[in-house]
């Protein structure tokens, strides 16, 4: 039907990846986010393999995975609202959807993918972090319930400013890294198309992008 015109295929491809990549990048990433938000909140501890072995031995393996449900809602919401925002960005600027776009685009359009991504992940992150820091476990509902009645709604975008000043450079970064390096890589295996790059490549392309853009941002 004409209707399906509207919404490509491959925009819901972009999206189902982003949610895969999201379920995947939490279960493995949590306890070091735990850990950095111990870190970043406790002199008790003297480094990260300290604070992670601590954290089990007086509250249990469990622990480092406080604040799962809501760190898994807001990296389903980073990846998908990002990789499909930079995607229809891409597109918006070559609708043939096969051009590779210089550094500085590619930069542009990570910084702008930033900003959308910033105002979806933003309830999720304020119930994360509440929940990590607390000396008593508490449930994600239960956070919630205690936030919307002290503050309203507004409580649920607290620190919005500061997380768009990370998130907007990190994709940027992050963004702009990643296309960057598949386009190197593109032309350095004279390959036509970056769908052409094997999983090891866009891996590296991944990394790379993103270690860039977690040290540039690291103190916000």
């Amino acid at each position: 039907p004409p209707s399906c015109h509207f919404v490509p295929k491959s925009m819901w491809q972009d999206t189902i990846s982003g949610c895969v990549g999201a379920f995947t990048c939490t279960t493995a990433g949590l306890p070091f986010d735990v850990a950095k938000a111990r870190l970043q909140t406790r002199k008790a501890y003297q480094g990260l393999m300290d604070c992670l072995f601590k954290i089990m031995r007086q509250e249990g393996p469990a622990a480092l995975y406080r604040g799962f449900f809501p760190a898994l809602n807001s990296a389903l919401a980073e990846n998908s609202v990002g990789i499909t925002v930079q995607r229809s960005l891409r597109r918006m600027v070559d609708p043939t959807g096969d051009a590779r776009f210089t550094t500085g685009v590619e930069v542009a359009l990570g910084g702008a993918t930033g900003v959308f991504t910033s105002i979806a992940i933003c309830p999720f992150e304020v119930i994360k972090v509440r929940q990590q820091v607390r000396p008593v476990p508490s449930g994600w509902f239960e956070e919630l319930s205690a936030l919307l009645q002290s503050d309203g709604t507004r409580g649920l975008f607290h620190g919005l400013g500061a997380l768009v000043c990370r998130d907007v450079p990190f994709n940027a970064f992050f963004y702009g890294g990643y296309e960057s390096i598949c386009t190197l890589l593109m032309r350095m295996q004279g390959l036509g198309s970056k769908e052409e790059l094997g999983s090891p490549s866009i891996l590296f392309a991944g990394g790379a992008g993103g270690v860039a853009g977690g040290a540039l941002v690291l103190p916000l």
